[in-house]
């Protein structure tokens, strides 16, 4: 019915909830403390999909977004719902092997939206190293025992010896790619992407390492496939900065899940580390394998 408003979700960033208008259904995006930077996340989305109208990324991204302000505070975003669910965890044969190249053939047309664009959308490019995980792994440190916090920073360091980011190409990245901004039917047919809170312009090993959130190597691998074959290439260093990438991803619970979601979700960050750092061991060398 007309005026409904139902939560379909939410992530550290905002809640999202759908309204069922005359005009069809939208989605309302509302920020989640700490405002400020949650604020900060949707505008930038916004700007992003404001130019991005003008793209075929070849799957539906929310389109026709706009903010909604009080005097200069943010209170949320609103844009067109993108219909779909999140694919489901136990694909397998050819629904497997389609939503990887679904995701192969939606990342290339991502990573080849002109620069122009993005800087139009106020994203200037980043160093991923230099100018992001640099600062979360100096501050994820304190948070952990000492045997978590020297296997972090022996992996940073093995990863800067390996030259870090610097050399990596920089696009556009999507910046979360996990299942739950993946919509795609039960055949596995990606049909959409959803949440572009994160994204930047930098390296395209962020978004490949996001595939290792829900889907094994042996899809990224697929994925990489399909990659190519829509145009992007994958350059030959580009698993050395996925391996990091995926390694290091608790720090994000460990930084930013206290304030989204409670003292748990920090609690979980701490763990998983410490569940790395001790397999690490086990094998007796450092490693972000």
């Amino acid at each position: 019915m007309p005026g409904a408003i139902t939560s379909i979700g939410a992530g550290y960033a905002a809640g999202a909830y759908l309204i069922r208008t005359a005009a069809g259904e939208r989605v309302l995006r509302l920020p989640k403390p700490p405002l400020d930077r949650s604020r900060a996340i949707l505008r930038r989305e916004a700007r992003l999909l404001r130019a991005l109208e003008g793209h075929d990324l070849g799957v539906a991204i929310p389109r026709e977004v706009r903010t909604i302000v009080e005097g200069r505070a943010l209170l949320g975003t609103l844009h067109r719902h993108v219909p779909g669910a999140r694919f489901p965890r136990g694909l397998r044969g050819e629904a497997r092997e389609r939503l990887c190249a679904g995701i192969g053939h939606f990342l290339a047309a991502l990573h080849a939206v002109p620069t122009e664009v993005v800087t139009r959308a106020d994203l200037p490019p980043l160093d991923l190293w230099d100018d992001v995980y640099r600062a979360l792994v100096e501050e994820t440190l304190p948070h952990l025992g000492a045997t978590s916090a020297t296997w972090l920073s022996g992996i940073a360091e093995e990863f800067l010896r390996g030259g870090g980011t610097r050399r990596a190409p920089r696009v556009l990245v999507h910046g979360d790619i996990q299942a739950n901004h993946l919509l795609a039917t039960e055949d596995g047919t990606l049909s959409g992407v959803i949440d572009f809170g994160n994204a930047m312009l930098t390296d395209p090993a962020l978004d490949f390492a996001g595939v290792l959130n829900d889907l094994g190597w042996r899809d990224l691998e697929r994925v990489w496939a399909a990659y190519e074959v829509a145009g992007g290439t994958v350059d030959a260093d580009a698993e050395r900065r996925v391996r990091f990438i995926i390694a290091v991803v608790p720090i994000y619970r460990v930084l930013y899940g206290e304030a989204a979601e409670g003292p748990a979700e920090r609690r979980a960050g701490v763990r998983q580390l410490a569940a790395r750092a001790a397999a690490s061991n086990r094998r007796g060398a450092i490693t972000a394998g």
